[in-house]
């Protein structure tokens, strides 16, 4: 699962390149209410969907997103 790491560095770096949340959602190709769920730590993006976010802000994945792994327990 992808799991937003920071929210305010991730603002601030739309912001920087010349984005809000409508503008972005527009370029990465899914709605304005996905990324705001993504921001707001409701939703986690997909692959695709944060790699689609990097691109468009021109930022590294591991600045604004982490890897966390998902394992189901064995049962006994």
């Amino acid at each position: 699962m992808i799991v937003l790491k920071d929210k305010d560095k991730l603002l601030e770096d739309m912001t920087k390149a010349g984005f809000g949340v409508t503008g972005l959602a527009k370029e990465v190709g899914c709605s304005k209410a996905h990324i705001s769920g993504i921001i707001n730590h409701v939703r986690n993006p997909s692959p695709y969907i944060a790699v689609k976010i990097c691109e468009q802000i021109k930022g590294q994945f591991d600045a604004y997103f982490f890897i966390e792994s998902v394992h189901k327990k064995k049962q006994a």
